[in-house]
């Protein structure tokens, strides 16, 4: 018998990296300390008996998005993985009790952010217009080593795109913390406060630059 790949640790990466291993034959040993598999991937009731929620688990789309979620899906779902989308994806409970809800309609959003404060629904559809429509440059920025020429290639086709004065414009952007950026583009504070977790998403806090 073959000598086993060796995995240490079952997060998602990991998880992955087996399942793939072991679905061309291959024989693979994972080994994980905790009493619990999935790394950061745990459901548990921390906060009231009842109320289960995701312990650290993020950015789930990239990987339901991928190549190997298109291989393992099958495989996944007979035993019984189901990602269920909800219609209300966050929401945001501020001390003097303003609360607001995000959902999945995006005019419905546009709507709510721009009663809260003139424009602001103007600069949420802006905002998202701007992801969608840089979608497939972020993507690819996420997927490449920094310094690599697969970088500079997709740098220059950005800067042939865009314009150099733009690309800069675009990069000088990213430099914003989380905070200034929202202070400075959303006047509500309730919204400003409904996005400012969502860069712990990444590891960064509402200080840290893009």
């Amino acid at each position: 018998m073959a000598a086993p790949h060796v995995i240490v640790g079952s997060g998602i990466n990991a998880l992955v990296a087996a399942a793939m291993l072991s679905r061309r034959g291959e024989p693979v040993l994972l080994l994980e300390r905790s009493d619990v598999l999935g790394g950061c991937m745990r459901t548990e009731e921390i906060t009231l008996p009842g109320f289960r929620h995701d312990v650290m688990a993020a950015t789930f789309v990239l990987f339901i998005t991928s190549p190997a979620y298109a291989e393992l899906a099958e495989d996944l779902g007979r035993h019984g993985l189901e990602f269920c989308h909800a219609p209300h994806p966050t929401a945001v409970l501020r001390p003097g009790g303003e609360a607001l809800k995000l959902t999945m309609d995006r005019a419905a959003n546009i709507a709510a952010f721009e009663a809260l404060a003139a424009g602001d629904g103007k600069q949420h559809a802006a905002d998202v217009g701007g992801i969608e429509a840089d979608a497939e440059f972020l993507f690819a920025l996420l997927g490449s080593p920094l310094w690599s020429g697969k970088m500079a290639r997709l740098m220059l086709a950005q800067a042939w795109k865009r314009g150099l004065g733009g690309l800069k414009a675009w990069l000088g952007a990213c430099l914003q913390p989380a905070r200034g950026w929202l202070e400075g583009n959303y006047h509500s504070e309730t919204l400003q406060a409904l996005w400012a977790p969502w860069v712990l998403h990444t590891g960064l806090t509402p200080e840290s630059t893009y």
